[in-house]
């Protein structure tokens, strides 16, 4: 099983979503966005379909346009990879237990990932100054 810190996940959700790349095909870059989509969703609260999608449709405007990566194909994606569990008749998710294959450090839950896009966005700029103004010098 393949565990995930904080540094990991936030190191390549950045990389991801300000790359603007395709579908990531490496499965741990995968599963960071996939879990990144889930950390609106409350342990064991049943969500009907339209809650969900509302859910999914704020993650997919905010952070999977570069993946054209609209709500229906997230979550079956998301329920595909078993990360939310559909019930029998099909008319309630609930976010998964446990996920297979892969763990995630319990810090990530706290995480506010427009603060942590915003933040490397940040950090990108400072480090482009700062190399324009080493170029400059010499």
């Amino acid at each position: 099983m393949n565990h995930i810190t904080e540094s990991q996940f936030t190191n390549r959700f950045c990389s991801l979503i300000l790359g603007k790349g395709d579908l990531p095909k490496k499965q741990d870059d995968l599963h960071i966005l996939l879990f990144s989509a889930t950390l609106g969703l409350e342990p064991g609260r049943q969500y009907t379909e339209k809650e969900l999608n509302d859910i999914l449709q704020a993650w997919s405007t905010s952070f999977g346009g570069s993946f054209y990566l609209d709500h229906v194909t997230l979550r079956r994606f998301l329920s595909d990879a078993g990360y939310i569990q559909r019930d029998a008749a099909g008319i309630a998710y609930r976010l998964a237990e446990t996920i297979p294959l892969y763990t995630f450090d319990s810090s990530i839950k706290g995480l506010d990932l427009g603060e942590v896009l915003e933040n490397a966005k940040r950090e990108r700029e400072e480090r482009k100054q700062q190399y324009l103004k080493s170029a400059k010098k010499e």
